[in-house]
C-alpha cells in the first residue's frame, strides 16, 4: 500500500490525491481533469495502490520521455513497478531497444507504409460501404475497431476471423480499472492467453514460413543471436496491443469531433487537404495515452522528490494541451501552422508505428467523409470513456439513409 499522507494531506511536501487514472468517466473528463491539475501543480502524488508520482508540467513530461537513462521503460504501468511480463521492444532500453528498433524500422518506414496505401484504402472503403446506406450505426464496432485491426492482422499474417478474440484480450490488458483488477490478475491472464495464441502461430511459421511480419521477424538476429521464442512472444503481445488499440481510439475521437463540429466537417468535405492537419490536431487535443516510467535514480521532477525504483506517470495531455506551448490549446484548428505534438511520445521510445497510424487515420477520414459527409451523434447516449487509455466506450452516429 502507499505510504501514509502527512496531516495536511500532502506526501513529502507534494500535493497528494487518490487519483485513479484507470477509472472511466464522462466523455473528455480525464483530459479536463489534467488541465485542471496542471493549472494548479507541476506534479503530485497518487495514493492509489502502492502510490506513484505524476508529472503535470508539460515541458517536464517531454524531458522525462526523452531521458531513458533516468526514466526507464522496464515498467510502463504506474500500478505495476515490477511486472511479471515483458513487452518487446517497448519495455527495453538502449542498446537492446536500439537493435529491435533498427529491424522494425524497415517494416514501418514511410516507404513501406506508402506501399500499403492501396490496401489500406480498400479496407476502409469496404467497411464504410457496408454501413453507408443504413442511416446510422455504432461506429466503433462497425468501423473504428475493425478497419485498422484488419490491416494489422494482414501485416502480421493472422486470420481475420480471430478479431473479436483479440479485442477481448486488448480490453483486459489495457482497459480494466484498478477496482476491476486490483492485483492485475485479469491483465496477466489475458497476456498469457495471447501468448499461448502466438506460440501456436510461431510454431506454424516454423513449419511453413509465410510472407508476413511474424515470419520475417523469426529470422532476425539480436546481439548476434536468433530471437528466442520467449522474446518472439513478448514482441507479438506488444504488436497486437499497438495494432488493436491506439488507432481505433483515434478514429473514434475523430468521428466524435467532426460530429460535434459541423462547420469543420463541412470544411474537410469541401477541402480534403485540411484532413491532414485535422488528424494531427485531434491527436493533440484528445490526447489519450498516459505513459509511465520507472526511475533509475533519485531525481526531482515537477516538484516531486522521486526515488530510485519509484513509478512516474507522464500524461501526454499536459504537454499537448499546454497553453504555454499552443495558442488556444483546447481547440482543433484546421489551419494551425505548428502541430509539433507528442501524441506519439518523444525520445528513443517514440511510437514506431506512427507512419502507419497516420496513414490509417488520414485514409479513414478521407473515405468516410467521401461517402458519409453529413452525420450527427444519435440522441439518448450517455457517452463515456475508458480510463488508462482514454477511448470512447461506444458512439452511435446517424445520417440520411
Amino acid at each position: 500500500m502507499s505510504a501514509a499522507l502527512e496531516p495536511d494531506g500532502t506526501y513529502k511536501g507534494v500535493p497528494a490525491y487518490a487519483y485513479d487514472n484507470t477509472a472511466g468517466g464522462p466523455v473528455l473528463s480525464h483530459q479536463r481533469r489534467w488541465d485542471e491539475i496542471a493549472r494548479a501543480h507541476s506534479g503530485f502524488r497518487s495514493s492509489v495502490s502502492r502510490g506513484y508520482w505524476v508529472v503535470t508540467d508539460g515541458p517536464a513530461v517531454q524531458r522525462a520521455l526523452q531521458d531513458w537513462e533516468t526514466f526507464s521503460n522496464k515498467s510502463v504501468t504506474a500500478l505495476d513497478p515490477d511486472p511479471k511480463f515483458l513487452w518487446i521492444p517497448e519495455m527495453l532500453d538502449p542498446p537492446l531497444h536500439t537493435e529491435w528498433r533498427r529491424l522494425l524500422g524497415v517494416e514501418f518506414s514511410p516507404k513501406a507504409m506508402a506501399a500499403r496505401q492501396t490496401e489500406v484504402r480498400q479496407a476502409a472503403t469496404e467497411l464504410i460501404d457496408v454501413v453507408k446506406d443504413t442511416g446510422g450505426t455504432e461506429v466503433l464496432d462497425a468501423f473504428a475497431r475493425r478497419f485498422p485491426t484488419r490491416i494489422f492482422m494482414r501485416l502480421m499474417g493472422l486470420p481475420e476471423e480471430d478479431l473479436d478474440l483479440f479485442l477481448g484480450w486488448v480490453h483486459d490488458i489495457l482497459h480494466l480499472s484498478f477496482d476491476q483488477d486490483p492485483d492485475r490478475s485479469r491483465q496477466l491472464a489475458a497476456i498469457q492467453a495471447a501468448s499461448g495464441y502466438f506460440e501456436e502461430q510461431i510454431a506454424q511459421r516454423r513449419r511453413i514460413p509465410r510472407d508476413d511480419l511474424l515470419t520475417r521477424a523469426m529470422s532476425w538476429e539480436i546481439e548476434g543471436k536468433r530471437i528466442s521464442d520467449r522474446d518472439m512472444l513478448a514482441f507479438c503481445v506488444l504488436m497486437f496491443q499497438a495494432g488493436f488499440d491506439t488507432v481505433p481510439i483515434s478514429i473514434g475521437w475523430s468521428l466524435y469531433h467532426f460530429a460535434n463540429h459541423p462547420e469543420q466537417r463541412r470544411a474537410i468535405v469541401d477541402d480534403p487537404s485540411l484532413i491532414r492537419t485535422g488528424v494531427e490536431e485531434i491527436l493533440r487535443v484528445y490526447s489519450f495515452v498516459v505513459p509511465a516510467r520507472k526511475a533509475t535514480k533519485d531525481v526531482s521532477i515537477g516538484g516531486c522528490p522521486v526515488k530510485s525504483g519509484d513509478m512516474v506517470m507522464l500524461p501526454l495531455a499536459v504537454s499537448n494541451r499546454d497553453p504555454g506551448r499552443y495558442e488556444d490549446p483546447l481547440e482543433v484548428d484546421l489551419h494551425r501552422q505548428v502541430t509539433n505534438h507528442i501524441a506519439f511520445g518523444s525520445g528513443v521510445h517514440r511510437c514506431l508505428g506512427s507512419h502507419l497510424a497516420r496513414l490509417e487515420l488520414n485514409v479513414a477520414m478521407e473515405e468516410w467523409h467521401r461517402r458519409i459527409p453529413d452525420y450527427r451523434i444519435a440522441d439518448g447516449q450517455d457517452l463515456q470513456q475508458t480510463g488508462n487509455m482514454y477511448g470512447l466506450k461506444s458512439l452511435r452516429l446517424e445520417w440520411p439513409a
